[in-house]
């Protein structure tokens, strides 16, 4: 360390004579700073800036306030003995006891006895000085190994503080070596707080491992053997199942190699590794899913296509079955009829009342070909009564095909689908049936139609042969035409947020059920919502005043089929007591006009848009009970007969009854004892 200037000055105290002036001029000769004092209060504070070596006279002893040069002198650091030289006069000093209290302050201490020359007091300040220099290096040392303790403590609490707060486990450990020089064991030196809490381990310090953990794994031992003999360190992460953990380490050697000591910082890493393990099998899990739906979506692109064309040649052949059916049977009855009108027009007249009679029959079972042609299509039923009704007139349908289905309703009445979906599920029905006869070879079927828990379930079983589900997602079945049906079944049904649930066996028949969910039960809608037609929209005759007519009937009439409405009312102006006062052509009209007109009575189709013929008598009776009501229907049904006598009407005929019954029809109910009280007429 560089030492001031101010450290080298010789401070000279001598209160009188010329010696302390001399001694400076001597000494700032030789290249020395010198320091004259008058006091002793002054030479103090000479001391306190800085000096090398303290000159004093004897007679300066004799100086006020000596006592406090004293005790400065008394008050130095360990490492200072200020070097002080004393001029003393030769002899037994008179001052011997004054020089002692120096000596005794000072520490080191010389006496020059005067008169003395230049070179003695040269050498002797040089001599106060090198000694001066070896307090001051000493004093360098002392300050430089403090700051060096200093530091190696603030280091080492530093590192107890590391030691101690870090929440990695860290120990070291002193291997142990066979004769063979393999490792065999080893014993714990020290360990952090955090140690406990990643192995579980306590009170190891000083305790071997195989003492702790006998059935600690080998291959421990042989890699910290490993490294405490070549001193490699090593990062890995292991396994320790005798602990039942999983650790992620850096271990090094610590010391010299002979003392086989290594080491080791580490962290429990289990959970990390059961969340990699997990994440690993969701992986495995999601790419086997992602596989499987990814097949699945194959599949059934594969099977739509396959499905798409079946429906397209299935379209073709009911075209073709279709365009067979009304050439080689409609067609053919109509033109009969016409060869029978043929031959009326020559005559005679009983030959020709004749053939007008066999026209009429040819005609009225071209009706019920056509009836039946347009049920097989599209049944009314369906539209008309909902899905339940048309449910049980399926089963009976299924007669023609010698399949005996009995039909159990067990759901509401208020449970009812939208039409909609009331078709497809009707639909869906009429397959399964068709797959039990073609396919199953079933002679008796089941329908069960139930609604719990906002579902509607129908189930359809059948006593057929059965068959195994698994075959139907082979590409090489056989029965094509069901393994489709099927699969279009289930396709409707997820569209329409059910599902197909669908049980068999070979030998044990076939039990599929429709599941469709339920929100809200549905109810019929309120007729005051239904959109109104304006009342003289599509009226094709306009009610007359004064008609010139005898009879007393006034007669609106209603029907969707301008044709049919147009019949109705030529045949209706040819009565002389019946004036037709309007025409409708909707359920909602029909109401509309007939409030407005209030005609004795109402001729009215069943199957009409915007509100049928059922809904519109019931409203037309509840608003004008005088007001007759009689249904005229190409599907005059035991169900339509009942619906429409529940509905306040007197009659139905068949449509193609009209003709003959109905004016006779309207004069029985006007002179009858309540319109209300009408026969029905068998639709054949």
């Amino acid at each position: 360390m560089a030492r001031n200037k101010v450290e080298e000055r010789i401070i000279i105290l001598a209160p009188i004579g010329q010696d302390a002036p001399a001694m400076a001029k001597v000494l700032m000769a030789k290249g020395l700073d010198a320091i004259v004092c008058g006091t002793a209060l002054d030479t103090c504070h000479q001391l306190t800036i800085g000096g090398a070596v303290l000159l004093v006279t004897e007679e300066s002893l004799e100086l006020p306030q000596i006592s406090g040069l004293l005790q400065h002198l008394k008050a130095q650091p360990p490492w200072s003995e200020l070097p002080m030289i004393v001029l003393t006069r030769g002899g037994e000093s008179r001052l011997a006891r004054l020089l002692d209290l120096v000596a005794e302050a000072a520490g080191s201490i010389t006496l020059l006895e005067r008169p003395i020359g230049e070179a003695t007091l040269i050498r002797s300040i040089e001599v106060g000085l090198r000694s001066r220099r070896r307090q001051y290096q000493v004093r360098d040392l002392l300050e430089q190994e403090a700051l060096s303790q200093s530091q190696l403590r603030d280091s080492e609490q530093q590192y107890r503080t590391l030691f101690e707060s870090i929440d990695q486990g860290f120990c070291t450990i002193e291997v142990f070596f066979d004769k063979q020089h393999e490792p065999v064991d080893y014993r714990y030196l020290l360990v952090n707080p955090a140690f406990a809490v990643q192995t579980g381990l306590r009170d190891v310090v000083g305790r071997h491992m195989r003492e702790i953990v006998p059935q600690h794994e080998d291959q421990w031992y042989r890699i910290y053997g490993h490294i405490a003999s070549t001193g490699e360190p090593l990062r890995f992460e292991k396994e320790a199942r005798a602990l039942g953990r999983y650790y992620e380490i850096y271990a090094w050697r610590m010391g010299a190699p002979s003392e086989h000591k290594v080491a080791v910082l580490f962290n429990d890493i289990t959970e990390r590794k059961a969340s990699q393990a997990r994440l690993e099998q969701f992986a495995e899990e999601l790419e086997r899913m992602v596989s499987e739906r990814t097949c699945e979506l194959v599949a059934s692109q594969e099977q739509l296509r396959a499905l798409a064309t079946q429906l397209n040649l299935a379209e073709q052949r009911e075209r073709t079955r279709l365009a067979a059916e009304l050439h080689d049977h409609l067609a053919q009855m109509l033109v009969l009829v016409r060869l029978r009108l043929g031959q009326a027009k020559v005559g005679p007249l009983s030959h020709s009342v004749q053939m007008i009679k066999q026209a009429e029959d040819v005609v009225d079972e071209s009706l019920t070909y056509t009836r039946n042609l347009v049920a097989e299509l599209s049944p009314p039923v369906l539209h008309e009564f909902g899905l339940f009704t048309a449910l049980r007139w399926l089963g009976e349908q299924m007669q023609r095909y010698h399949l005996n289905v009995t039909v159990r309703i067990e759901a509401p009445d208020e449970v009812k689908l939208p039409e909609s979906q009331a078709v497809l599920v009707f639909q869906s029905v009429r397959e399964l049936l068709l797959n039990a006869v073609k396919h199953a070879g079933s002679k008796r079927a089941s329908i069960v139609a139930a609604g719990r828990e906002g579902e509607l379930r129908i189930v359809v079983v059948d006593r057929g042969v059965g068959f195994d589900p698994i075959t139907l997602s082979s590409p090489h079945s056989a029965a094509m035409s069901s393994k489709f049906g099927l699969f279009s079944i289930r396709q409707r049904m997820e569209a329409l947020g059910g599902r197909l649930e669908l049980h068999s066996k070979p030998g044990e028949g076939t039990r599929a059920a429709l599941v469709l969910p339920i929100v809200n039960p549905l109810k019929q809608a309120n007729t005051a919502s239904l959109p109104k037609a304006s009342p003289h929209e599509q009226v094709t005759r306009a009610p007359s005043v004064d008609s010139g007519k005898a009879g007393p009937y006034r007669v609106l009439v209603a029907d969707d089929h301008a044709m049919v409405r147009q019949g109705l009312c030529l045949m209706l102006d040819a009565c002389p007591d019946i004036e037709v006062i309007a025409e409708a052509s909707n359920g909602q009209e029909a109401f509309d006009l007939a409030q407005k007109l209030k005609p004795s009575v109402v001729v009215i189709d069943i199957n009409m848009p915007l509100m049928n013929g059922i809904e519109a008598t019931a409203h037309i009776r509840a608003a004008l009970p005088d007001t007759v009501v009689i249904g005229v229907s190409v599907n005059a049904s035991v169900d339509n007969q009942e619906a429409m006598r529940m509905a306040g009407a007197s009659i139905l005929l068949p449509k193609e009854a009209a003709g003959d019954q109905l004016y006779g029809a309207i004069q029985t109910a006007m002179k009858g004892p309540s319109p209300q009280i009408g026969t029905f007429s068998s639709p054949h």
